[in-house]
């Protein structure tokens, strides 16, 4: 709860910009609960996907949360320099992702915290070709993306080292780090099943967890292609790897949770028609966090990616707070000085692999029950407790230089 003295002007002024993926919804709410004066600006060109309403069950947020009218790519060369003024000039701390960097710089502005996830870091600062018609507005924009990431002063990101931090310091050589995860679910909300009462799906899940003995989730993108591509999944690889696991397991009732999302369902939906594995697959319709985390509280797996390793993100977050073991590739988890710090899971390439470990998984389930309630409380202690903490500090540090208050 934030005091009424925070509507004074000596207090700290948060915005945080954009909502890719909800990470911001979820932070600011975070930030709030320890007492700062956190808003969150959605940009216009927001997916209806990612809105605070898809991640929490009431309204109230209603009052933190604005509308700016930019934010889409073509706009960068037409918006006026004063809109954007208007609407951020107010605060004392900026905090964004997307292309924010890009309209900051041609307002005058620079954020001091930078959250990317991703396309606005390899996408929006490559050049490639664009249709004629659009070619002086993309190029303008990939210009203005770049004078935006060279001006951040601190990158929060899970690391360094990876193809996105390389990129970053292409154009920004003394950027400051943060690594660590954001705490992108907000794992208050998704703490058991009853928060599934109300949601859209929560009878179908319930009905297929009921008519089973084992149930997997795999709820993100169907993107398939080869490792040049950073948005690959390896959806292939697990349905590969199922499709094992069903025939060395013909007497054990088993389902694979499915989102209609991705450019790739076609070719899963027919991969899995190939196989004639279609009994053992049941599918949804892209859905809304808070619609889809009670199936993944009923889950005894998630299935994450099998080309890239990744060691965060929204599906490997989400399954950590719903105390679900995590089957999914991950190199760092191969370091024994480095996965001694991490979550546990079962980790698992290629299509055998993954058979192997889903055996694992129902051999002994005692194990995996253990490893899901480690990963919910590493997500708590290491992503949202090293959060608050390293944002605290940050606050409490910038409001002691502009002689405000922090909270």
């Amino acid at each position: 709860m934030i005091p009424s003295s925070m509507q004074d002007g000596n207090t700290l002024r948060i915005a945080l910009l954009g909502n890719m993926n909800n990470n911001h919804f979820a932070l600011a709410r975070y930030l709030r609960d320890e007492g700062f004066n956190c808003e969150l600006l959605l940009l216009a060109n927001e997916q209806d996907h990612f809105n605070p309403k898809c991640d929490t069950n009431n309204l109230e947020f209603m009052p933190w949360v604005k509308r700016v009218t930019w934010g889409a790519q073509h706009q960068l060369l037409s918006i006026s320099a004063k809109v954007i003024q208007a609407d951020v000039d107010k605060y004392d701390i900026l905090i964004g992702c997307d292309l924010t960097p890009a309209f900051l710089y041609k307002a005058g502005y620079s954020l001091d915290i930078m959250i990317p996830y991703g396309w606005d870091i390899w996408e929006a600062t490559r050049l490639r070709i664009a249709a004629p018609h659009y070619i002086l507005k993309f190029l303008f924009a990939i210009y203005l993306q770049r004078k935006g990431l060279s001006r951040v002063k601190t990158f929060h990101s899970t690391s360094d080292s990876n193809v996105y931090g390389r990129r970053i310091r292409n154009f920004n050589p003394n950027a400051h780090f943060w690594n660590f995860g954001i705490p992108i679910v907000y794992h208050k909300q998704y703490s058991d099943q009853s928060i599934g009462l109300g949601a859209h799906w929560f009878n179908d899940f319930q009905e297929i967890r009921r008519n089973v003995d084992f149930m997997l989730v795999a709820h993100g993108r169907h993107v398939w292609g080869s490792a040049n591509n950073l948005s690959v999944k390896g959806n292939d690889i697990l349905i590969e790897g199922w499709s094992i696991f069903l025939d060395r397991n013909p007497m054990t009732k088993s389902k694979l949770v499915l989102i209609e999302y991705g450019e790739d369902v076609v070719k899963s939906k027919r991969y899995i028609a190939e196989l004639g594995i279609q009994d053992s697959v049941c599918w949804f319709p892209k859905m809304y966090r808070k619609d889809l985390m009670p199936g993944l509280l009923m889950a005894d797996l998630v299935a994450a990616e099998f080309i890239h390793s990744w060691i965060g993100g929204g599906v490997i977050y989400e399954a950590l707070v719903a105390g679900k073991p995590l089957l999914m590739h991950s190199v760092e988890h191969k370091k024994p000085t480095r996965s001694k710090d991490l979550y546990p899971i079962y980790n698992a390439s290629t299509a055998e692999q993954i058979a192997d470990r889903l055996q694992d998984c129902i051999d002994e389930p005692e194990r995996g029950r253990k490893m899901g309630i480690a990963g919910h409380k590493w997500y708590q202690e290491n992503i949202v407790e090293k959060a608050i903490a390293k944002y605290t500090e940050y606050f409490e540090h910038r409001a002691k230089a502009l002689g405000k208050t922090a909270r």
